[in-house]
């Protein structure tokens, strides 16, 4: 499947160690307790598939309420919605220790899953869908009020994980600022704020003497309510398609991803 991150996330090992993003307290034995950290850094091999959970899909919006995002699905298009409250499913990231929150894509790419489910982890014509709390990593530390990171500091801080994973000739051929509505989880047809955003289309190769490859993504940066005594968490939402560049013109997406993209809301 092609994703900007996609050979980042194919080649994780289990030698690599993840950061605190949340801690998770399970109890695994009546005598043994196990306290898991997902966090921002480098991810953890996955030895099987995501596990997933039915997709809630209405007139053809898929709405996420505990992730905190809405779009609409193409059609033929099928939505993979990825358990994010089953615990392997925490010690597994790309890379750059992205949550992958959902993966969309066309259904003759998908594999069925029982449940009426699909899997599209290794489509070709995938969008995913992936957070992060990136007002706790450190290279946000330095910024006193974590509000006021930008999708222009998301966007450099993107580039410079891809540069630190050898990625080359990248190259932003295009940035546009927007706006994305925030809902409530109640009233989708009403907007309660709005948070910044950019359209990216960039091109780069993911190693030498691989073909160039051109993706488009959203970035936008959403601060959090506040909690009493706690660094104020800011998510960055990364909402993103890759494809080859001969393959995948320059100027917008293909119509399917920019309808996902044009209908992409977040729920608070």
């Amino acid at each position: 499947m092609y994703s900007v991150l996609e050979a980042i996330r194919r080649s994780l090992s289990l030698s690599s160690t993840v950061e605190i993003m949340m801690i998770m307290i399970i109890v695994l034995t009546a005598i043994a307790t196990v306290v898991f950290l997902f966090g921002p850094n480098v991810g953890i091999a996955r030895a099987q598939q995501l596990t997933s959970i039915p997709a809630m899909i209405q007139n053809g919006t898929f709405q996420n309420t505990a992730d905190g995002f809405r779009m609409q699905v193409p059609y033929d298009w099928v939505v993979q919605d990825i358990d994010n409250l089953h615990l392997p499913n925490f010690r597994i990231a790309n890379e750059a220790g992205f949550l992958i929150l959902a993966i969309i894509c066309p259904q003759q790419e998908a594999v069925p899953s029982t449940g009426g489910m699909y899997n599209c982890e290794d489509s070709e014509s995938s969008v995913e869908i992936l957070h992060d709390r990136l007002s706790h990593r450190p290279e946000f530390e330095v910024i006193e009020d974590p509000a006021n990171i930008t999708p222009d500091d998301f966007l450099a801080f993107m580039v410079e994980e891809m540069q630190g994973r050898n990625y080359t000739n990248i190259q932003i051929i295009n940035s546009t600022d927007l706006t994305i509505n925030i809902t409530s989880p109640e009233d989708p047809n009403t907007t309660i704020r709005t948070a910044p955003a950019k359209l990216v289309e960039m091109t780069y190769q993911l190693s030498l003497g691989l073909g160039d490859m051109r993706s488009y993504s959203i970035l936008t940066t959403i601060p959090e309510n506040p909690q009493p005594g706690l660094r104020q968490i800011v998510s960055g939402e990364f909402v993103t398609y890759e494809g080859p560049a001969v393959a995948t013109p320059s100027g917008s997406p293909p119509p399917p991803v920019q309808q996902i993209f044009q209908s992409l809301e977040f729920i608070r």
